[in-house]
């Protein structure tokens, strides 16, 4: 049993280091996408856009941390917590926009270049199968924080109704 919890773990570990080196190449795969397409979806022009920005968004948010920030005793330099605060306060409200440009757009005619309802493709599919995705880890991420503070709040309070958690 030994053996095969510690392949587990170890295949685990590499699994989830092989989806960390993906993820975080994510950003410059969606930006190259948004800036080859840039001119390829006149059914909706932003969509295209919204990837771009959103990728150069996700891509300074996940370099952020290893630029010089601190200082020597660890404290984040004013200007550099006014820049992560204000990137972090941007994403939200960029993926709210983006998803209207996606959204509003659904269903464009991939085959007729010159047809005012074309959009590329891969730079559409792309663009709404990550709003998707965001969407459902978003639901995801809500669901298992309620759950916990449901789990912690009958913990604390040992009188409740047993359930399982």
């Amino acid at each position: 049993m030994g053996l095969a919890s510690n392949v587990f773990f170890h295949g685990g570990s590499i699994c989830s280091v092989r989806m960390s080196v993906l993820l975080s190449l994510m950003p410059i795969v969606i930006i190259v996408l948004g800036a080859k397409h840039l001119f390829d979806c006149p059914k909706q022009p932003m969509v295209p856009m919204y990837l771009l920005v959103g990728g150069v968004a996700c891509l300074c948010l996940q370099i952020f941390p290893f630029f010089y920030c601190s200082q020597s005793d660890g404290i984040a330099v004013l200007p550099c917590r006014i820049l992560n605060f204000l990137l972090l306060l941007f994403c939200p409200i960029w993926f709210i926009i983006g998803s209207v440009f996606v959204y509003t757009a659904y269903q464009p005619d991939y085959e007729s270049r010159h047809s005012a309802e074309y959009c590329e493709r891969i730079i559409y599919q792309v663009a709404f199968w990550i709003t998707n995705a965001i969407y459902v880890s978003t639901a995801f991420a809500l669901l298992c924080y309620c759950c916990k503070t449901c789990c912690e709040s009958r913990a604390q309070n040992p009188n409740s109704v047993k359930t399982v958690c």
